[in-house]
């Protein structure tokens, strides 16, 4: 999955689109609904104490945060963007969502984690005529529709 619990929280606040974000703050950090139906977001350079970053966007990662760095040192390269507090039980939720929409069409499926997969397309009828392209469009388009994430998919003869 690209950039899945940074995408799931995109999907709880879309008004994020666009922005630095880092995932990987307290509940302290939870964002406060406002009472004219916006949101107030913790801001990085706010954070105090130790901690690490759990992802970011792609738009946080081009200030050189980056996943496993400490938060501290994320926030003075990034001190604008927003921190949000990491939420599993919603990123457990998404996940078996997605290896759910992938077992539909694949039945063959090796778990490597909350958004990692390796599919065995080799039983699949018609799958090699195009070195498993249409196939692969197909998974991402289902992986979509079933959860309005995106991924990436990587064909190969085997999974190494």
């Amino acid at each position: 999955m690209d950039a899945f619990y940074a995408s799931v929280e995109l999907l709880r606040y879309p008004d994020l689109r666009g922005q630095p974000v880092v995932i990987g703050g307290g509940q302290r950090h939870q964002p406060v609904l406002l009472t004219d139906g916006s949101r107030r977001y913790s801001a990085l350079r706010e954070y105090t104490g130790r901690g690490v970053i759990t992802t970011s966007t792609y738009e946080a990662r081009a200030l050189g945060v980056h996943s496993g760095m400490g938060v501290m040192k994320a926030a003075r390269l990034a001190p604008e963007a927003i921190l949000l507090p990491v939420d599993f039980e919603e990123y457990r939720k998404y996940s078996r969502a997605f290896k759910a929409a992938v077992r539909a069409i694949a039945p063959h499926v090796e778990d490597r984690g909350i958004d990692e997969i390796y599919i065995d397309l080799s039983a699949l009828p018609g799958v090699h005529a195009d070195a498993g392209r249409s196939f692969g469009g197909k998974l991402k388009d289902t992986v979509h529709a079933a959860t309005g994430l995106t991924c990436s998919v990587g064909i190969t003869p085997n999974k190494l």
